[in-house]
């Protein structure tokens, strides 16, 4: 039996890759993974940590050992070279009728929705791009520029990480929270509003399980229906805000926080004015501190403002003074603006606000992904939208959709997980177009359909 190549391990990049006869070692950082081909066994190592899976076939302590690597690396999976800016694509005329690049694209998606009924949207980053939120693997993505996001494990042992992420989301929530839906957003409550979206799910009992956190409008005027028009990943809420009544956020939102002891949930922006209130001097100091830097280094004097709603500060801040508000319910009793950082640390052992979201490296919550699963299963097309599919949240759901012979539409400038794995020969159409520009032109060409028709 021959020892594992690079090509069996795509999804990440390792510093260090050693193939012998009789050992396939791969490092990356502080975590060496190694099988030994003879004795078919794997040894994973992460600092002064060892594991051993023993009595391994090569082919799965390869996929084993690709696995804890691509985790260790800050759960990333970047495509293979950087794709075009989406708005580099706009103006291209490509055909003989002197159409746009993106009026051509449009005609080959309504001839993909052509005679289909029941179209389930899947939802990324790239759809709120335009609206001022980065994303993280696109043509301007965070991942290029360095960014490492939390992970959840990280924000639940330790009270400093905890202190780290909502000092850089005091600085970074505002933008990420004022930003307004873009014609994309508005063009898929649109096309719900013209019901050429959406899937109805009376029998899937995840729906009794569902609360604000992961569902439907922002003002909870959902009725009884049970619809699904779209599957979010983005935690931004700007679909809702657009006025999409059946959207699932499959990741959670991004403008309510969690007690994790209690369970409490409040609106963000109160804990958020909160947390001003209580770090004036503190904030002050922060930005101050990252506008000089930013200015020695010739960069935008704002913070940079991450995918996440958090917001990237000058090396030299200090996070160890910031002082986190207690929850009302379980926390410190007695006057909140009196905290002394050492109550917080004691507070912060046991009661503490998250943002309720899914991190990176925690689960999706069962029912959501039953009522995914549910959508997929109904649906007779699935639109993915401004998504890599990298997650594997997102992956898993198309890839369902396939395994099951559903079309699958894909539109996303750059190559897509679907693609690097060669899936949906025959099932999957691929298109590289702006979004919003080309969804607002969609439903112009529907609606012209339905006047059409009328007459």
């Amino acid at each position: 039996m021959s020892a594992p190549t690079a090509c069996s391990m795509p999804s990440f990049t390792a510093s260090t890759l050693c193939l012998g006869r009789r050992i396939a070692a791969i490092q990356s950082g502080s975590l060496t993974c190694q099988w030994n081909v003879p004795q078919h066994s794997l040894r994973i190592r992460h600092g002064g940590t060892a594991f051993a899976t023993r009595h391994a076939t090569t082919r799965a302590s390869s996929r084993t050992a690709a696995k804890y690597l691509a985790i260790h690396s800050s759960h990333r999976i970047l495509p293979l070279e950087r794709p075009p800016d989406p708005s580099s694509l706009s103006s291209s005329v490509i055909s003989e009728e002197g159409l746009s690049h993106v009026q051509n694209q449009t005609r080959i998606l309504r001839e993909w929705m052509r005679g289909k009924q029941s179209i389930v949207c899947l939802t990324g980053a790239g759809m709120s791009t335009e609206s001022g939120i980065p994303d993280y693997r696109g043509a301007k993505g965070s991942y290029f520029r360095g960014h490492k996001p939390i992970i959840h494990s990280e924000f639940m042992s330790s009270p400093s990480q905890r202190k780290r992420y909502w000092a850089r989301s005091l600085v970074g929530y505002s933008p990420f929270a004022n930003a307004q839906p873009n014609l994309g957003h508005e063009a898929l409550a649109r096309l719900e509003d013209m019901k050429c979206i959406g899937v109805k799910l009376d029998e899937c009992i995840g729906f009794d399980h569902l609360g604000d956190s992961c569902f439907g409008r922002l003002d909870g005027a959902n009725g009884n229906e049970r619809m699904i028009s779209v599957i979010t990943q983005n935690v931004d809420t700007l679909h809702s805000k657009a006025g999409l009544r059946n959207c699932l956020h499959l990741h959670g939102r991004g403008d309510l926080v969690r007690c994790m002891n209690c369970g409490l949930v409040r609106d963000r922006k109160v804990y958020h004015d909160q947390l001003s209130q209580l770090n004036r001097e503190w904030l002050k100091e922060a930005t101050s501190s990252s506008v000089h830097s930013a200015v020695n280094d010739n960069k935008d004097e704002k913070a940079e403002l991450r995918p996440d709603g958090d917001a990237e500060l000058d090396g030299r801040v200090s996070y160890e003074e910031l002082i986190l508000p207690p929850c009302p319910r379980c926390g410190i009793q007695g006057n909140s603006q009196n905290i002394t950082v050492h109550d917080n640390y004691e507070q912060q052992e046991h009661s503490f606000f998250k943002t309720d979201v899914v991190f990176f490296g925690d689960s999706v919550p069962r029912h959501r992904f039953d009522i995914s699963y549910a959508a997929v299963d109904a649906a007779d097309g699935i639109l993915a939208i401004g998504t890599s599919l990298a997650v594997h949240s997102a992956f898993r759901l198309v890839k369902r959709a396939i395994d099951g012979g559903t079309p699958v539409a894909i539109l996303n400038v750059g190559e897509t997980r679907v693609e690097r794995e060669g899936l949906g020969d025959g099932l999957v159409l691929k298109l590289e177009s702006p979004i919003g520009e080309t969804l607002s032109k969609l439903v112009n060409m529907l609606d012209g359909d339905d006047h059409s028709m009328a007459m």
